[in-house]
This record gives structure tokens, C-alpha cells and sequence, in this order.
């Protein structure tokens, strides 16, 4: 756990718009020694094709069933991804009850208004519904929070209790810098009080999933070995 793991808590399956079956996401994670790994497929958004309620439970206990396969070799965990833009996104109405079975929710687009993602307050809302852990996913940090300075943003995260996800994947980018890069302040400030993930969101690249030198590169300089989630 923290600097002895090796995690990637961000990839997609063909429950979604990814082009991998569970099965070979997990197996690569097991072959290329990741102690972590998360299925987060997109869920109950019109922006991609994604998951719905009706396939929850299937999703949730296929992806229980091919962990067990692993014996405690690599924890398999399942979570989903919510698009935070309500014009997307029946947010009010998901099945909150069915979604206590997941280890984690990550949220795309909070407070950016470049996307129509919920503002912080309404989030903050959303979050309390679930009980447990929820990130944000690539989140332009240094811009959306760009009115707060890094120990503030940090406060702000830290009160609505999320982890703050480094995201590999190469549309997450501006000014041809990744997010992270550019939000390095805010990172350093979240240690001791914000919990960091790594995601690389794979899709269509098998070998996205174990592609994690460059975020753990950014942890150790940050130094938020010991922050990670898991």
C-alpha cells in the first residue's frame, strides 16, 4: 500500500466504450506485477456508450468472480465513472442503493464550466450520497480551481472528502503540458490531506494498463508516495 503499490485505478472494458474484455485488462495488470487495478467503465451517460443500471450487477459480479481467479495476488476492483454533466447524466436518479457494492466512483468534469459539469456545491450534494471513496477524474486542476490557491483547493477537497486522480491519458492535456504537470502546486499541497490516485484510462490500448512510469515519476516528485489511495 502507498509506495510499495503499484496501481492503476482508471481503465475502461467493452461494458463501455472500451475494446478489452475484463478478463484481459486483469490479466495484463497480474502479467505486468500491478498490485491495484479498477474496472471504471462510463456509466448511465449519453456522451459515449456506456453502462446502464440494468447491467450493474452483472458488471459487478463478473468482475468479483475474475478476481477471485488471482487469489490476493492483485486486488480487483470494480467501480464506474459518472459524467457530472446533468444534461448527460441522470444524476439525481441513479441507483444509489445498487452502487454501495462498488469499492469506488470516480466523477468527471466537476466544477468545469468548459463542459457543463456540476458546480461544487451541487457535487458536493451527489458525493454525500455515496459512502465510499470518490475521485475526481482528470480534472483540469490549476484551471478550474484556478480562484483558490493550492493550500485552498486543497481545504476545499480535504472538507468534501475526494481523492484527486493523476491521469495519463493523452487527451488531458492544455497548452501541451499534462494536468497534472500543470497543477504540480495544488498536488504538493494535497499532501497529508488529500488522497492521490493514478489512472491511465485505457481504452483501446492493451498496454495503457501497466503504462505508469510517467504518474509515478510525478508521485515521488510531488512527494505523495504515501498519499495514494491504495
Amino acid at each position: 500500500m502507498g509506495a510499495d503499490s503499484l496501481i492503476n485505478l482508471h481503465t475502461h472494458s467493452v461494458f463501455s466504450d472500451g475494446d478489452f474484455r475484463p478478463e484481459q485488462i486483469l490479466e495484463r495488470a497480474a502479467t505486468d506485477g500491478l498490485t491495484h487495478v479498477a474496472l471504471t467503465d462510463h456509466f448511465e451517460t449519453v456522451k459515449v456508450r456506456s453502462l446502464r443500471s440494468s447491467n450493474l450487477g452483472e458488471y459487478i459480479n463478473l468482475i468479483r468472480t475474475l478476481g477471485e481467479k488471482y487469489g490476493g495476488g492483485i486486488r480487483v476492483m470494480v467501480g464506474v465513472e459518472i459524467d457530472t454533466n446533468p444534461a448527460r447524466c441522470d444524476l439525481w436518479n441513479l441507483p444509489f442503493k445498487e452502487m454501495e457494492e462498488l469499492d469506488l466512483v470516480l466523477f468527471e468534469y466537476v466544477a468545469d464550466d468548459l463542459v457543463g459539469g456540476l458546480d461544487l456545491e451541487r457535487f458536493s450534494e451527489l458525493r454525500s450520497r455515496f459512502h465510499g471513496p470518490c475521485g475526481l477524474a482528470h480534472s483540469d486542476i490549476s484551471r478550474i480551481f484556478g480562484s483558490l490557491s493550492p493550500g485552498e483547493t486543497a481545504d476545499v477537497l480535504q472538507d468534501m472528502g475526494v481523492f484527486v486522480e493523476i491521469n495519463t491519458a493523452h487527451p488531458y492535456v492544455r497548452d501541451g503540458e499534462r494536468f497534472f504537470d500543470l497543477a504540480e502546486p495544488y498536488f504538493k499541497a494535497f499532501r497529508g490531506k488529500v488522497k492521490v490516485s493514478i489512472g491511465t484510462d485505457a481504452h483501446h490500448t492493451i498496454t495503457e494498463v501497466s503504462n505508469l512510469d510517467e504518474a509515478y515519476g510525478f508521485l515521488r516528485r510531488a512527494g505523495l508516495e504515501n498519499d495514494l489511495l491504495f
